[in-house]
């Protein structure tokens, strides 16, 4: 499917940092790269492209963590930051419910106070019409490129392009304000449709109609059929391009010299850059130099569902249960919810339960369940990512706290990330995203 000009990385700014002088030769640059998720495997793909010399770290098999279980959208239409006055609400009334799709471990509170304290600043009128100025404008550059890279890879076989659903039920509230919910998207430039229940089925007649009362449709939103597939390939192509990847885990990261420093395991690797992609592994990196951004643990689950019964042709988002079924290659996924909870903390046996429960009740019948999954996102106060270089640490950049949005927004991450390596910070969208917002 030929979009114009293909490559994912198309149009990064060219910058004459991508070599040194050194007793006459010119070497390339050298960047470390920490964590083979979908980000850091885009990072090292961006800089690749650019001529830099890359080592991509990541003790696990790339793509195998949070990037695997996923629930496979490009989504183009995230354009509100969650932290506004409506979140706040549907917060209060999550609490009240006997089986919660969104909770909070009462351990992990003191973790959360920093991030408590800076998503209430967000819901400000203010700072909520700038961040979502910003996200709207990542999110419409970031879907193009992402789109871009998933032609790249020649693979039509990894996702499809038939929209997604959101639907409501008539006991959500927020059911008769369809064609409103449809208008704001579409003044944020997505292409959105408000749907009456027949026109629901028609779309998605394997859908249960009971107490289906509509729902948005948004035809141009991609989803993926093999998420875990998708960042395989991804790497076998970087591999091809000359990616050096080794499979240590990041235990420290230090600046000396002009230079960062990365130890791992035994080894001790220098680089003229390191771009941390790790997640939550990146506060444990950061911590021994003072550094602690309100990045926090919102894991999510997911479950697979036996398909041979059920009838899907798209996603589906059941939002006032906070997820949505995705039709993939092994079958549906049921995948969303939150927990805030520490990463290592034990899988809440009861989510998986009222996921499936939930499950049966959005087809209507019984589902069978396949396997079960549970995964960590890295999120922000703010809904924006982290992304770009420490102040007080220049050759040491970040890029995490993607929250729901990592597979929509790699590749634009890496264009960003060489952007900042070539010193040039005056995009408003690269001031927004920095660290030092936070700092």
């Amino acid at each position: 499917m030929s979009r114009g000009a293909s490559a994912p990385y198309q149009g990064l700014l060219s910058c004459c940092c991508h070599s040194r002088q050194s007793g006459g030769l010119i070497t390339m640059k050298h960047i470390i790269v920490v964590g083979a998720g979908m980000v850091g495997l885009s990072v090292s793909g961006a800089l690749l492209e650019k001529g830099y010399r890359v080592t991509l770290l990541d003790e696990n098999q790339p793509g195998s963590g949070t990037s695997s279980g996923n629930a496979g959208l490009i989504a183009n239409y995230a354009t509100t930051p969650l932290a506004n006055p409506d979140s706040l609400r549907a917060l209060l009334t999550e609490f009240t419910r006997s089986k919660r799709a969104l909770s909070i471990d009462p351990r992990y509170l003191p973790a959360l106070t920093g991030f408590g304290r800076a998503f209430l600043r967000a819901t400000g009128s203010g700072p909520f019409a700038e961040n979502k100025r910003t996200l709207v404008e990542l999110v419409a550059r970031g879907t193009l490129l992402q789109q871009q890279l998933l032609d790249k890879l020649g693979s039509n076989e990894l996702y499809q392009t038939r929209g997604c659903l959101q639907i409501y039920r008539r006991d959500t509230p927020m059911g008769p304000q369809l064609a409103e919910l449809a208008a704001a998207k579409q003044r944020d430039g997505v292409q959105c449709e408000a749907l009456d229940r027949e026109a629901l089925l028609n779309l998605e007649p394997g859908l249960n109609p009971q107490q289906l009362a509509g729902g948005l449709w948004y035809p141009d939103t991609w989803s993926l059929r093999h998420p875990r597939q998708l960042c395989i390939r991804l790497h076998q192509q970087l591999l091809a391009q000359g990616l050096d990847y080794r499979p240590l885990a990041a235990e420290s990261v230090s600046e000396t010299g002009g230079r960062a420093l990365i130890r791992a395991g035994d080894q001790e690797l220098a680089a003229d850059a390191a771009v941390l992609c790790a997640g939550m592994g990146n506060q444990q990196l950061l911590a021994p130099q003072g550094i602690r951004l309100p990045v926090v643990s919102e894991r999510g689950y997911h479950l697979m569902l036996d398909d041979r019964d059920l009838v899907l042709n798209r996603p589906v988002g059941w939002l006032d249960r906070y997820f949505y079924a995705t039709p993939m290659a092994e079958g549906i996924r049921i995948a969303g919810t939150t927990q805030f909870a520490r990463p290592g903390a034990p899988v809440a046996v009861d989510r998986h339960r009222h996921m499936q429960e939930w499950a049966a009740s959005l087809f209507g019948r019984p589902v069978t369940v396949t396997s079960r999954w549970m995964g960590v996102r890295h999120s922000t106060p703010d809904s924006l990512p982290v992304i770009g270089a420490l102040p007080e640490h220049k050759h040491v950049l970040l890029a995490f706290g993607h929250g729901h949005l990592g597979m929509t927004l790699g590749a634009i991450t890496g264009q960003l990330i060489v952007e900042a390596l070539a010193g040039r910070q005056t995009d408003r969208l690269a001031r927004a995203l920095s660290p030092a917002r936070f700092l």
